[in-house]
């Protein structure tokens, strides 16, 4: 009897984690940059430039390919894995007034919806604030699992890499390692 009073209370627990652990991920990170908002917009906006800037390519081992109008709604940067593999997308969905890029990622992996909502703020003697609005609905069980493994963690560390990178880039043409970028070709 002590046994089965076990199981069902650890069943109810379970089921209880599941049910009260949130499966909306979203968080707010900044960075101050010294350039003008409509440059660091650029920057954001065009595909070519943010995979020169974000940590996401060389982090995760993935190459990258722009379909689409680069810059505009629509365009898509292709992430493909070593031996071209397509294995998701990010699509640029809105640009707001010059002043708000957002994106939708399209993975491999649980059921989930991720956005990213990238605004640029002018400031004075030609500073921009870069404000990056990250939010993701992840299905149950997997809401947990990506929690418990570190995912969760991982994916706001690589999205403050990335704003280190915007920075780098924009101010001294440096990848978010400090790392020279060419100019494109």
């Amino acid at each position: 009897m002590v046994i089965v009073a076990v199981i069902v209370g650890l069943i109810v627990a379970a089921i209880a984690v599941v049910i009260l652990t949130p499966r909306i991920v979203e968080y707010v990170e900044t960075i101050v940059i010294d350039a003008p908002a409509s440059r660091v917009h650029d920057a954001i906006r065009y595909q070519r430039d943010l995979m020169r800037w974000s940590a996401w390519p060389s982090e995760t081992g993935s190459e990258c390919s722009v379909e689409g109008t680069d810059g505009n709604i629509g365009a898509q940067t292709i992430f493909l894995d070593k031996k071209g593999n397509r294995f998701g997308y990010q699509e640029v969905t809105a640009i707001q007034d010059k002043a708000v890029v957002r994106f939708k990622l399209e993975s491999k992996g649980p059921p989930h919806e991720p956005t990213v909502d990238i605004y640029t703020v002018s400031m004075e003697k030609a500073l921009t604030t870069v404000v990056l609005h990250f939010r993701n609905d992840i299905a149950p069980p997997f809401h947990i699992l990506l929690r418990l493994f570190g995912v969760v963690r991982w994916t706001r560390e690589m999205h403050r890499k990335d704003l280190d990178g915007l920075k780098r880039f924009v101010e001294k043409r440096e990848d978010y390692r400090g790392k020279e970028i060419p100019d494109a070709a």
